[in-house]
């Protein structure tokens, strides 16, 4: 389903593991620069400049091919515009796949480019066609962003399938009446929790080795969208422009205490969460959700000025920084945070192995004659001769 050539992405898999533990020092930059050449990689991959100029380039020349070909059918109204719309996004998406599979494009920008262009179009054009209800479009989204993410293994777009199907379950739910409207938070949470858990469940397995990073961004979205799903700020002022609740200043939702609580419980959850289970990931996001809880709380009481709430918000991330610095510079139930000197943590890619069989050579084996001869002795004791 992958449209990438598999073998040289683990061919990359292996190249990255090589490099991380050649800085580490676990192998040579010889060993490492062997690994290089006997696990080639045969994409087209530019550094991250020209990527972002070819992204640009790319993207110019699709809008204004689109824009000198619609002109030839703006008479025709909506309908024409979208079908024709479709129509390019149908030929981007060709284009893609030709410049994956033919040109070997991997992260080039020409690629993204493409994969974005063509969902747009796609989209675009639907839109102009027929009446879509916000749903509809949340729908229409997830099945594109889905489909491009098993296909093009993108970490942006495996976040908007993520958000978009968190779009799915909150426009339609809320169909269901004013109960509905008050849980709809609950519920989110729910699911973006139960996510969380299945695709940390899902992260490292085999598999899915393609789909790390993917994994990792859906995993780093559901935790800082499960803050904002119960978030006071959030929850109050989506209600009041939503729901028609026209809340005074000073006014607050029904039982709004609940998500004060939440908003400063869920980031020192993540905290103590990610110094527990030894998850750099969890940790850093509770961290930064700590400025969150600064401002949701300045915005509603002006206790001190902006420019002071935000230094405070600073100095609390430095101060917090700080002592779990000094907290972890040695050791502290498996977690740490020096560099980590483990020198078996590519066990699993047997990095080892493979420096001893490219790295190897056998001994030259000296070259035997079939017309050896034993000599010819003589002398008794087996009745050697010349002609033995």
């Amino acid at each position: 389903m992958i449209a990438y050539n598999t073998k040289w992405l683990d061919n990359l898999i292996v190249q990255n593991e090589a490099n991380s533990a050649s800085e580490k020092g676990c192998i040579s930059k010889e060993e490492n620069a062997t690994i290089q050449q006997q696990y080639p990689v045969g994409f087209y991959m530019p550094n991250p400049f020209v990527r972002i100029g070819l992204f640009i380039l790319t993207v110019i020349i699709a809008f204004f091919s689109f824009g000198l070909i619609s002109l030839l059918f703006i008479s025709g109204g909506n309908e024409n515009l979208g079908f024709l719309s479709i129509f390019f996004g149908v030929i981007t998406y060709i284009m893609l796949e030709i410049m994956v599979r033919s040109k070997n494009h991997y992260k080039s920008g020409v690629d993204d480019a493409l994969m974005w262009m063509a969902a747009a179009f796609i989209i675009t054009g639907l839109n102009f066609i027929g009446n879509l209800t916000s749903v509809n479009n949340a729908i229409i989204v997830f099945i594109i962003a889905f489909y491009f993410t098993v296909r093009f293994v993108n970490t942006i777009i495996a976040a908007v399938a993520f958000l978009s199907l968190l779009a799915i379950v909150f426009l339609s739910y809320l169909k269901l009446g004013p109960v509905a409207k008050a849980t709809t938070p609950f519920l989110l949470m729910l699911i973006t929790s139960m996510l969380y858990f299945y695709f940390k469940k899902q992260l490292g397995m085999k598999q899915w080795k393609y789909y790390t990073n993917c994994f990792t961004i859906i995993i780093i979205a559901a935790l800082v969208c499960f803050f904002l799903e119960g978030n006071y700020f959030v929850v109050r002022e989506t209600s009041n422009n939503m729901f028609n609740l026209n809340l005074k200043e000073g006014e607050s939702i029904p039982y709004g205490w609940i998500f004060w609580l939440l908003t400063f419980f869920i980031p020192i959850l993540y905290i103590f969460q990610g110094l527990k289970a030894k998850d750099k990931i969890v940790l850093r996001i509770g961290a930064l959700l700590i400025v969150g809880i600064v401002f949701t709380f300045r915005f509603y009481y002006h206790v001190v000025s902006t420019e002071i709430a935000m230094t405070t918000g600073g100095v609390i991330l430095i101060i917090l920084a700080y002592a779990l610095t000094k907290y972890l510079a040695l050791p502290k139930h498996g977690f740490t945070a020096q560099l980590s000197s483990d020198k078996h943590f590519m066990d699993s890619f047997n990095i080892e192995a493979i420096v001893i069989a490219e790295t190897y050579v056998a001994p030259p084996v000296a070259p035997t004659q079939d017309n050896t001869l034993f000599g010819g002795g003589s002398g008794g004791g087996g009745g050697a001769s010349g002609n033995y």
